[in-house]
């Protein structure tokens, strides 16, 4: 397997894998990971300036809140002959919503991914390491989604399904009601950090693909102080990183038993 290496250049496939979708533009892409220091510092030696991701993260907010909306129609919400009816209240939306687009989740999102190591910076940025800053991973974020958004024509629909792929929306919502539950990468971090186990970090990596490129499956493993814990497989990184947690999860619970 390819070994992984910083930054965003002969990266963009692997990106769009952990993102979960292939970019027709790639120069979308690249804008929705570039900073306005590498900007600064090259536009003048260029013929034609570089954009940062500035105005893709502008999108990108604004777009968010519609592609929750659309999930909760889609999932939360049936037709009927007096209208639309749903088990939840506006009340409950709302809270739901402004949990699932709250900034800290989307920096904590963009780092459980490892989509920051890609970042175009200036040298300044590089050695003040801004990448790992909270507003700078939530930037990123939301600039994906603006850059998802254009290069699918404004299709929300696209653009639902590539989020809900990266952020897992229906991990921070339970079945039958409306209080987000903890996803599952989550509950396996906190559950190794607990001062009863005293276990390292869980470590994410591919381990296989399997498919034709529009209908891929991945296999990734999760491993824990060095050793593989589990294997999950889903249609995105995301979604396999997902099931290798939920099964490693339940095999500590009963090592630990």
């Amino acid at each position: 397997m390819k070994k992984e290496i910083n930054g965003f250049d002969g990266n963009e496939e692997i990106i769009e894998k952990i993102i979960g979708y292939r970019f027709r533009d790639r120069s979308l892409l690249r804008q929705a990971f570039t900073r306005t220091s590498f900007c600064n510092e090259q536009n003048g030696r260029v013929a034609i300036p570089y954009q940062s991701n500035e105005v893709l993260e502008f999108f990108g907010d604004s777009v968010l809140s519609a592609v929750i909306v659309t999930y909760f129609v889609q999932n939360y919400a049936k037709r009927y002959r007096n209208g639309i009816y749903t088990e939840l209240r506006e009340g409950d939306f709302s809270n739901l919503k402004s949990r699932l687009s709250d900034k800290t989740n989307l920096a904590k999102t963009i780092h459980g991914i490892g989509l920051q190591r890609y970042l175009i910076m200036g040298e300044g940025d590089e050695k003040l390491r801004i990448s790992e800053e909270m507003s700078v991973m939530e930037d990123l974020f939301e600039s994906i989604v603006g850059a998802i958004y254009i290069d699918s024509g404004m299709d929300l629909p696209t653009v639902t399904r590539a989020v809900s792929g990266i952020l897992d929306l229906s991990a921070f919502l339970k079945p039958g009601g409306g209080a987000p539950s903890q996803s599952p990468k989550n509950a396996l971090q906190e559950y190794c950090a607990r001062p009863e186990h005293r276990r390292g970090e869980p470590k994410y990596e591919t381990v296989g693909e399997r498919g034709p490129e529009h209908m891929k499956t991945y296999f990734r493993s999760v491993s824990v102080d060095g050793v593989v814990l589990a294997v999950g497989e889903g249609k995105n990184m995301k979604a396999a990183d997902t099931a290798a947690a939920e099964a490693a999860l339940r095999k500590l619970r009963e090592l630990d038993a």
